[in-house]
């Protein structure tokens, strides 16, 4: 396997740090069947979440539900929901191009609905340390959340690194605690103002900056990470861009007609490839 050449490393946490398939992704799926009106029908899944991602700017995942909930019910799950997300990648991804074919009141009116649907589920007893919302007597789905790799695996490159994620602060706390991970709060970048809101590259900039890093690794799992990666290198900075995906899904294709560095299908797998290299 041919090196990865960095200085840092900055990585995602959903998909790269942890398994959240059954609590995010699930949370997204969960909290748009509970909003939609009308229902949505039967036969829905995590591959048509998965579908909405690819389509770009739903890093968000409370953006991802609502915009299940508004477009899926004149859909269908399957081939059906993959053209409407086709149309919303067309027209830029995220927000903005579901407000395109709902109008703006709609959009803020299921939003505001969906958030304490949405944080009830994912953080159950622990919504107000998480949210600062009112506790439910549920479980969270959060507990269903699984580490991908240990602390001491990210420690053995030898290289400095940091987490920029699209979870807001209390969610990425109780990610790092899942983690088993003592993280400086300097290198973390949450979803805390619109400037961190992948895939816009400020965090990127910011933890790079952070870390003293001149040619980082950045690993994700979405095409928002490649995306916030390749606008840093607009912006200067020498990144560089690894995908975990699984082998010959629509999101290794997506990442490495994206130019990618390297894709592979865990964090554990780059971890490997990791060799100390700053910028030439």
């Amino acid at each position: 396997m041919k090196p990865i050449p960095c200085d840092g490393l900055i990585l995602d946490m959903d998909g790269v740090l942890l398994d959240t398939g059954p609590s995010f992704s699930l949370c997204v799926l969960e909290t748009a069947k509970r909003l939609a009106d009308p229902p949505l029908g039967p036969g829905w899944s995590l591959e048509d979440e998965e579908a909405l991602r690819l389509a770009g700017g739903f890093n968000n995942d409370v953006d991802a539900a609502v915009a299940l909930a508004l477009l899926g019910p004149a859909s269908s799950p399957g081939e059906g929901w993959k053209a409407v997300c086709q149309r919303l990648k067309r027209r830029g991804g995220g927000p903005d191009a579901v407000m395109v074919f709902t109008g703006s009141g709609a959009w803020n009116a299921a939003w505001s609905r969906a958030y304490p649907l949405f944080a009830a589920l994912y953080a159950g007893k622990r919504a107000p340390e998480v949210y600062g919302l009112p506790a439910s007597q549920e479980t969270g789905l959060c507990e269903n959340e699984v580490p991908l790799v240990s602390p001491e695996e990210l420690s053995a490159p030898g290289l400095p690194f940091g987490v920029f994620t699209g979870r807001n602060p209390g969610e990425a706390r109780l990610g790092l605690a899942r983690l088993g991970l003592d993280l400086p709060p300097e290198r973390l970048v949450a979803d805390s103002a619109p400037r961190f809101r992948k895939p816009n590259p400020d965090g990127v900039l910011e933890l790079a900056r952070r870390l003293g890093s001149q040619r980082p690794l950045v690993v994700g799992d979405s095409v928002d990470d490649l995306g916030a990666t390749v606008a840093a290198r607009r912006r200067g900075l020498m990144a560089l861009f690894a995908g975990i995906a699984p082998p010959g899904s629509e999101r290794e294709r997506r990442f490495k007609e994206g130019g990618a560095d390297a894709v592979a299908p865990s964090l554990r797998q780059i971890l490997r490839r990791v060799r100390r290299g700053g910028a030439p």
